[in-house]
């Protein structure tokens, strides 16, 4: 394979790779009007996550199996507890466009 190839090769896969990444609002313990704040997923983070608790709502990446009420559970220690994920573009906003939603 010629240089030029294996270039043309990277470069594609970079703006590939970046064109892939989830983006996906983030807060913690914000009033729902405040979360306004993205944030570019990395990793294995594939979904974006929306909870609120007594009028307070957390927002951000997290792996889309990771999204069930034991695992949620374990990281926030809030009463009453609801959340979504879903797996578009700051898909966790206002408008309410949920792939998951459970209530905890």
């Amino acid at each position: 394979m010629t240089r030029s190839a294996v270039l043309c090769l990277a470069v594609s896969a970079a703006i590939f790779g970046c064109a892939l990444s989830l983006e996906c609002y983030s807060c913690a313990a914000e009033s729902p009007n405040n979360c306004s704040s993205q944030l570019r997923c990395h990793g294995n983070d594939d979904s974006c996550l929306k909870l609120t608790s007594d009028g307070k709502i957390y927002a951000g990446c997290m792996r889309y199996s990771d999204c069930n009420f034991l695992t949620l559970s374990s990281k926030f220690v809030l009463p009453g507890f609801r959340f979504s994920c879903c797996q578009s573009d700051l898909c966790n906003g206002k408008k309410k466009n949920w792939f998951r939603q459970f209530f905890g």
